[in-house]
C-alpha cells in the first residue's frame, strides 16, 4: 500500500485544524488500531515503536507479509480510516494509492514527526503504558497532544484485529486520543498517581516519566520518577536530591510543566 502524501498533507489543513480546535475543549477520539495496522502504516520506522511488535512483523515471510498488507488495508478502508484516491472494486492491486482520513492523518503526523514524546515506563517491561506525542510545528511546537493508550481488543473489531488474542504482539490494540496540553497533563497525573496495574506478580513501585526528543543528539530529556498510592505521589527528578509529595492536582501541574518544558 502507498499513501498519497499530498492528500495526506491536505488532511492537516482545514479538517485537522477543526479537530485540534475541538480538542482544546474536549478529548477527540482519533483512531483505534492494531499493531498490524501500525506496521502496515510504517510503524517500525516511526521514532517510537514497540520492539516485540517490530520483531514479530519482521519474522513474517515476504509472501505472508504481502497478504497481511492487503487484508489490513482492506480492513482500514472498511473502517473508514483510509480512502482510495480512485474508484476501486477490489484489492487486487496492493500498490494502489490511498489517502488518510483526517483523524488517522493527525495520529500519524504525531507518531511520525513528534515535537517530542512523553514516555511512561515501569520496571516491568511487559506492562504496556501510555505515550504522549506532541503535535505541532516550528511556529507552535505543541498545538495538541496525541495520547496513545493500550487497549483490549473489542469483540466486534473486525479485520486484522478479530483474532488479536492469537496474534501475540501483532494483535495489541492502541487507542489514540487528541488532547489539549492541560488534559494530557491531567491524564498523566491520574495514571501515574495510581499503582501500576497488573494481575499477577509483584506490583512495580512506580513510573518513570521521560520527555524524549527523537530529533536531538541526546534524545532523552527531563525525567521524573513517580511513586503513587492512588491519592498522593512522591516525585523526584533528574538532579534533585529530595522528593516532593503531591496530590493529583499538584501532580497535574508537575506534568504540565513536563509537557511545556520541551517547547521552550
Amino acid at each position: 500500500m502507498t499513501l498519497d502524501i499530498p492528500i495526506a498533507a491536505a488532511g492537516r489543513t482545514e479538517a485537522a485544524r477543526a479537530l485540534i480546535d475541538q480538542a482544546q475543549d474536549d478529548p477527540v477520539e482519533l483512531a483505534t488500531v492494531s499493531a498490524l495496522d501500525l506496521c502496515v502504516l510504517g510503524g517500525p520506522a516511526h521514532p517510537l515503536f514497540d520492539e516485540p511488535v517490530a520483531r514479530a512483523w519482521l519474522r513474517l515471510g515476504n509472501r505472508q507479509r504481502n497478504k497481511v498488507i492487503d487484508s489490513v488495508t482492506e480492513s482500514m478502508v472498511h473502517r473508514g480510516l483510509l480512502a482510495g484516491t480512485s474508484p476501486q472494486t477490489g484489492f487486487r492491486h496492493s500498490g494502489g494509492p490511498y489517502s488518510l482520513q483526517p483523524e488517522l492523518g493527525l495520529m500519524l503526523a504525531a507518531r511520525c514527526r513528534p515535537a517530542f514524546i512523553i514516555v511512561t515506563e515501569t520496571e516491568d517491561q511487559t506492562l504496556r503504558t501510555p505515550r504522549f506525542f506532541a503535535l505541532g510545528d516550528q511556529a507552535e511546537p505543541v498545538r495538541a497532544v496525541v495520547a496513545e493508550l493500550p487497549a483490549a481488543p473489542p469483540s466486534d473489531h473486525g479485520g486484522s484485529s478479530s483474532h488479536a488474542s492469537k496474534l501475540g504482539p501483532l494483535g495489541w490494540i492502541y487507542r489514540h486520543v487528541l488532547l489539549s496540553r492541560g488534559t494530557a497533563a491531567e491524564m498523566l497525573a491520574k495514571w501515574t498517581i495510581s499503582l501500576p496495574r497488573r494481575s499477577d506478580g509483584p506490583v512495580p513501585s512506580g513510573y518513570l516519566v521521560s520527555a524524549y526528543h527523537p530529533d536531538q543528539e541526546n534524545p532523552v530529556g527531563y525525567r521524573l520518577r513517580v511513586r503513587g498510592d492512588g491519592t498522593r505521589a512522591r516525585v523526584d527528578s533528574d538532579g534533585d536530591q529530595a522528593a516532593a509529595e503531591y496530590d493529583v492536582e499538584g501532580l497535574r501541574e508537575v506534568m504540565l510543566e513536563l509537557i511545556t518544558r520541551p517547547s521552550r
